[in-house]
């Protein structure tokens, strides 16, 4: 399959942020290397996922591998259905490298993981007849080049067909003696979501399976288990997030022992009243601390949602939730869309990844989808938030954030964007240093393209609406002859303005601090 590799570099954004900045501020601050982003393009496909990320590896000698697995095509049932694409810390791409499996198999995920220096490909595979399953094994090179392919695992479904229920998986988990564990979700075909089970599978170090446990839904309290999972700290428990079936969905955090057997049932609870929490799977462990941090939803009457983060101790079964955006706005939405959605910084910062301004998911609206990257401590406390865009034509749909071995932080996922008016996908990376999020260094941020503060709706009507962490700031709102419409200070994350009295065209906003004198975020809004 040909493709075609675009580096967007940011030299000239970068370089004319600088000449436009006071020589006060110039003199201040230090010059830094652009951020890169990269497209992976194969003639993007209409329709969701087309292109899909599942997990990126990064290497000691700092090249990040990515798997792509081209939806359509395995769907097709062809046995060209993915690629490993390996990329250098500046963005280059080094190699492709294409998977091929049995052509009466479908392949359903792709997942990386590194052990020992090597990077381990595993490929989740259903026979075409939907009677059993498959888990292949590969490895790459140090040149990349790829090793041979081996069965490590097969799952039979007796008298029932099943299919892959989920769609993304992170990596296996590899504890200190280089086990891993896998876990997978299956359902009946061709009837999803019906009959749930789910195989968890162990295997030593050489690959051979050691261990493995079916679990069914109706055996199971909490029935709904999520596909992501992890360790505590001394690799002695498994977590793993389910939900219950009632209404509002009750989530609980699962305590499996080492040989797989569920042991207790910790529920995700919070003072905030609410009808429903999402989480997607998107939890981890903080490498730094040990606790558990989940990020997902808050919906309310299933009309809007609003970002929330748990923190949970699980040797004491507590639980914290902290809400990022305000309940008494009605247009805000937000989703967390991904498997990989927290990314914890040295420094004890934590990064959040979610999509904000999604008023209809599947519908395609430009300038909307911006990626809202929440930045919050250990202690539960908001340090600041940041907003990035591609561009007014395109919606992002990010579902992983890494910290990467040379301070930086990548985001990656798939672009949506209009030709002649059909809705096409692409697969998308983007890289910022991890100083860039630190809310003291506003001028390092817009340098690699991210906002501070975001004006909605946009187009609006009688209200706009400015949402920004910032604090001790002036709002200023100009109309297009330059005239001062209003101004006041920025108290909350969310400032309302009466916009009823303006004429219909574009305004022109700004944020400054330091009593007017530093411009830190500005921008258009067009009232209709």
């Amino acid at each position: 399959m040909k493709k075609s590799f675009v580096i967007i570099k940011s030299f000239i954004i970068t370089h004319l942020f600088i000449l436009l900045l006071p020589l006060s501020l110039l003199s201040q601050t230090p010059l830094i290397e652009p951020s890169w982003d990269l497209r992976l393009i194969e003639e993007p496909a209409p329709g969701p996922q087309s292109c899909i990320y599942t997990n990126i590896i990064e290497t000691d000698e700092g090249f990040y591998v990515v798997p792509l697995l081209h939806i359509d095509e395995y769907r097709n049932g062809k046995d060209d259905c993915a690629d490993i694409i390996v990329i250098n810390r500046d963005g280059e791409v080094m190699k492709e490298i294409l998977l091929e499996y049995d052509e009466n198999y479908i392949v359903n995920k792709i997942v990386l993981d590194i052990w020992n220096d090597t990077v381990n490909v595993f490929a989740h595979l259903i026979s075409d007849a939907r009677t059993h399953a498959l888990i292949m094994h590969t490895y790459l090179y140090d040149d990349f080049s790829l090793g041979a392919y081996k069965e490590i695992c097969r799952n039979d479904f007796g008298d029932k067909k099943r299919s892959e229920w989920d769609t993304m998986i992170a990596s296996p988990l590899i504890d200190k003696e280089g086990n891993r564990t896998m876990f997978y979700r299956y359902t009946d075909y061709p009837e999803p979501s019906t009959n749930m089970s789910w195989f968890m599978m162990k295997f030593d170090s050489g690959l051979n399976l050691i261990l493995k446990k079916e679990y069914y839904e109706s055996e199971l309290e909490n029935n709904n288990f999520d596909v992501r999972f992890t360790y505590n700290a001394d690799s002695t428990q498994y977590y793993m997030v389910s939900y219950r079936n009632d209404y509002p969905y009750y989530y609980f955090l699962n305590v499996f022992d080492m040989e797989l057997n569920l042991t207790k049932s910790i529920p995700l609870e919070s003072d905030t009243p609410i009808d429903l929490v999402v989480l997607n799977g998107c939890w981890s462990q903080n490498p730094y601390d040990g606790k558990i941090y989940a990020i997902g939803e808050v919906n309310h009457q299933l009309i809007k949602s609003e970002i929330c983060v748990f923190k949970i101790d699980v040797e004491l079964d507590d639980v914290e939730m902290l809400q990022f955006t305000d309940t008494s706005d009605d247009f805000m939405n937000n989703i967390v869309h991904g498997i990989s959605n927290l990314c914890f910084l040295p420094n004890g910062d934590i990064l959040g990844l979610t999509i904000w301004d999604v008023e209809e998911y599947i519908a395609y609206k430009p300038d909307a989808y911006y990626a809202y990257i929440p930045v919050f401590d250990t202690n539960m406390k908001k340090k600041g938030e940041y907003y990035y865009s591609i561009g007014k034509e395109y919606n992002q749909l990010f579902s992983q954030i890494h910290y990467t071995k040379d301070d930086g932080v990548i985001m990656s996922g798939n672009i949506r964007f209009k030709i002649d008016e059909e809705i096409l996908w692409e697969p998308y990376i983007v890289k910022f240093p991890a100083s860039a999020f630190d809310p003291d260094n506003i001028e390092e941020a817009h340098a690699h393209g991210l906002h501070l503060a975001v004006a909605y709706p946009n187009p609006g009507g009688d209200v706009m609406n400015i949402r920004t962490a910032l604090r001790n700031a002036t709002l200023q709102v100009y109309d297009i002859q330059g005239r001062t419409v209003h101004e006041q200070e920025i108290t909350d994350d969310i400032t309302s303005i009466d916009a009823s009295g303006w004429n219909s065209g574009t305004y022109i906003w700004k944020l400054k601090t330091e009593n007017g004198k530093l411009k830190v975020e500005e921008g258009k809004w067009v009232k209709d």
